[in-house]
């Protein structure tokens, strides 16, 4: 009788299962989808409506919200199609604060679960200390530490608001930034969670720049971040860029570079298949000394040399030395900048001196970014040329 009697409330409960539905749910239009977040700073004393206001904190922020609106929401009556998005704006001494003060402007809870890109713009890079701004974001259970972060050459909210735009500005973003696999130009994108790993490790990196328009957004160059500070320090131009990228030999970049070949001064195009990149330590006594060796392999894309015969030897040792001159060169810049003007190493060269000279490394370590400044540096490049395109010359 009893187990007749369990197996009657067990049977019942497991009814009760499908009537229940999820406990936790919430309608899409009650919900604030927010794919992009932007970090500004406020002009002085005013607020988010653009009255005075008091300011209490040493570093107000004003953050951007970039909400998405579903599809059936962002179309008039009439059919004609509206932005699928909007942004709020917020103005606060504290990042949860700026969050908090979304409830008086909408009706919609923001959700964090589908977050691509953290913007945060130059004046705030240079003032605030990093950890501040992203503390919030990596104690949220909501956020990934996948979440992209670049640095905005000017407002980082000019990122998210685009004239006469249809498509969400995130997503075209979230892109855009994919495409440092294809162009030397662009920094390798920048995880939160990495992010947070080098301010921990006070060790220096880089971020991806944007530059906004109105009307277009751009990636390109890069934002340097000194460890010690936790704060941006300077920009890297393209040319700079790219030379970093050779210093550090990211196996999956790709892109081409351009040379001058020195027969005929005309200008070649080489396309990247593969490169890779050591950095070689080495000790003697008290002075310490890197070499780096690039090595590289391609394809002829273009030439503007007459007749430009790629079966000619001579003419392809021309064109490989061309191209390793324009190599070194902007490798050479990035050195010239970051160790010589940052004093910052942000290829990574102090952990391969730990790595093969651990008693060196701790002599030096608590002073690196000074002792690293005077630290002379070889770079050594190798070029090889393995295609040539469907023709080898321009005569028929």
């Amino acid at each position: 009788m009893r187990k007749a009697k369990r197996s009657c409330i067990l049977l019942g409960l497991l009814l009760l299962i499908p009537i229940m539905g999820c406990w936790d749910r919430k309608e899409i239009e009650d919900v604030g989808i927010v794919l992009g977040i932007g970090f500004d700073k406020p002009a002085k004393g005013i607020t988010e409506q653009g009255e005075k206001g008091t300011i209490r904190g040493k570093h107000p922020i004003m953050m951007i919200h970039h909400i998405a609106i579903p599809e059936q929401f962002s179309t008039s009556g009439g059919g004609k199609s509206q932005k699928n998005y909007i942004n709020l704006i917020s103005k606060g001494d504290l990042v949860f604060e700026n969050i908090r003060k979304l409830s008086t402007r909408t009706a919609r809870y923001p959700s964090y679960e589908h977050l691509r890109e953290v913007v945060i713009s130059e004046d705030v890079a240079r003032t605030i200390d990093f950890n501040n701004i992203i503390n919030f974001l990596m104690r949220n259970s909501e956020t990934r530490r996948s979440i992209r972060v670049m640095i905005a050459k000017g407002k980082a909210r000019d990122v998210f608001e685009k004239e006469g735009s249809v498509r969400n500005p995130a997503l075209e973003l979230r892109e855009l930034a994919e495409n440092y696999h294809n162009s030397f130009s662009m920094s390798p994108e920048m995880k939160m969670g990495d992010m947070s790993e080098n301010i921990t490790g006070k060790i220096s990196f880089v971020i991806q720049r944007v530059d906004s328009s109105k009307k277009e957004t751009k990636i390109a160059g890069a934002a340097v971040i000194k460890g010690k500070t936790a704060k941006m320090i300077g920009w890297l131009g393209e040319e700079e860029t790219a030379g970093l990228n050779w210093l550090k030999g990211q196996k999956k970049a790709a892109g081409i570079m351009e040379g001058v070949e020195s027969k005929s001064g005309e200008m070649i195009v080489y396309e990247v298949r593969s490169m890779t990149s050591k950095i070689k330590p080495l000790v003697k006594g008290s002075k310490i000394s890197f070499t780096v060796e690039i090595k590289t392999e391609g394809k002829l894309r273009e030439d503007w040399v007459d007749p430009g015969n790629a079966f000619d030897p001579n003419f392809v040792n021309r064109a490989e030395q061309a191209i390793e001159i324009s190599i070194k060169k902007a490798a050479e810049r990035a050195l010239t900048k970051t160790q010589k003007k940052f004093k910052v190493d942000v290829v990574g060269f102090g952990k391969k001196l730990s790595i093969k000279y651990p008693k060196t490394w701790k002599k030096v370590k608590k002073d690196w970014d000074e002792s690293f400044s005077e630290i002379p540096i070889e770079v050594k490049v190798k070029t090889e040329i393995q295609e040539f395109g469907t023709r080898g010359t321009k005569k028929a």
